[in-house]
């Protein structure tokens, strides 16, 4: 049985007292206060609005991508949804049994005793390359899995593709609106413009493929996409966001650069939201150039986290703490405005086509399809 997340990390220590206003030695509050109060009003308000107003709103007709994992015309459908839509939810690729597993394996690093987990700046926690570790030794079989092989040779239709080192670990992992490119210091990495073709004429076709390792079918606590974003350069809120419910079993398949997102909150009392991710693509220029990046990028967060174990007790629940702070303005700041930071490596690639003659595609106006 899974228990909150509090009960297993110590990490709630009580209530916090509520304290009355500051008063003068007559018992009048002191002066000021009452603008500070409004203005504060004013600006929760404010707030309040442009997060409305700038809110993404759910998919009027969300696509129906889910397909049962060897049925008929499966594997035709999962490239219909992958190539439309940019993504697929298959069922039933995995028993449960072996998804408890995984589970297990996971929720042992991520909060046990010691935490031993990387503390993520936004929020929650991730294993970066845990297919390297001595302690995910009994999750080595999921890259190589055959169930899973079915699915990548259905999604890149015969042609040739392999593991591009991409692997993590999300736990509680708290997760704006974002596109899939190499950010910060492995960018440059990332030569060839990802929606433009090369010389050769071969594309971008790089899949993230994820485990969860709970069910989702009544909450909105796993991915949401947009549906067809991922032939778009920036994120276009006005289609509308589709939440997915996938079940321990099941896996969601998805482009790279589709915009997508987790959760914006972190909870610290519920059982714990994790995943397992390894991301596979086409065997050419693409692929290379983005595992130069990720290789470097897990190298360096992996070296991190082993250096930032945390035991049980005060600083676990000044981090739980941190997190719920972090999540609470995550959640009330619009997801424009996030995704501004997020995405902001996104509109260098405009300038970086490899295909030798800039193509109307690789032209196309921010925002535009190509």
């Amino acid at each position: 049985k899974l228990q909150p997340s509090w009960l297993r990390f110590g990490a709630f220590s009580g209530r916090r007292r509520r304290h009355g206003a500051m008063a003068s030695s007559e018992g009048q509050p002191k002066a000021g206060g009452g603008l500070c109060r409004r203005i504060l009003l004013l600006a929760a308000l404010a707030l309040a609005v442009g997060r409305f107003l700038l809110r993404c709103p759910s998919h009027e007709s969300p696509p129906d991508v889910a397909v049962a994992f060897g049925s008929e015309g499966w594997e035709e459908a999962v490239r219909h949804n992958l190539a439309v839509h940019g993504y697929a939810h298959i069922l039933g690729i995995l028993p449960r049994s072996e998804v408890a597993g995984l589970r297990t394996l996971a929720d042992g690093y991520c909060y046990g005793e010691p935490r031993r987990a990387l503390p993520l700046s936004y929020g929650g926690y991730s294993v970066p390359g845990f297919l390297d570790l001595p302690e995910f030794a009994g999750a080595a079989w999921l890259p190589k899995d055959a169930r899973l092989h079915r699915l990548l040779e259905a999604a890149f239709n015969g042609t040739s593709y392999r593991f591009a080192s991409h692997n993590d670990v999300g736990c509680d992992f708290v997760g704006v609106w974002h596109k899939d490119v190499l950010r910060g210091n492995v960018a440059k990495y990332q030569e060839c413009d990802v929606w433009s073709p090369d010389m050769k004429g071969e594309q971008h076709e790089i899949y993230k493929v994820m485990f969860y390792l709970q069910d989702h079918e009544h909450d909105e606590q796993a991915l949401k996409v947009i549906p067809g974003s991922h032939v778009m350069r920036s994120t276009p809120w006005e289609k509308g966001y589709v939440a997915l419910h996938p079940r321990m079993g099941d896996t969601v398949i998805f482009d790279q650069r589709l915009s997508h997102a987790g959760n914006t909150y972190y909870d610290v009392f519920g059982p714990g939201r994790l995943f397992m991710q390894v991301g596979f693509g086409r065997a050419n220029r693409f692929t290379d150039e983005f595992e130069r990046g990720t290789v470097e990028r897990q190298q360096t967060l992996q070296a991190r986290m082993l250096k930032s174990t945390q035991p049980r007790g005060l600083p676990t629940l000044l981090a739980d703490a941190k997190f719920t702070l972090l999540g609470a303005v995550l959640s009330a700041l619009p997801p424009q405005l996030l995704n501004k930071f997020s995405d902001a490596d996104v509109t260098k690639h405009e300038g970086r086509s490899c295909s030798g003659v800039q193509s109307a595609g690789s032209a196309a106006p921010k925002g535009g399809e190509l």
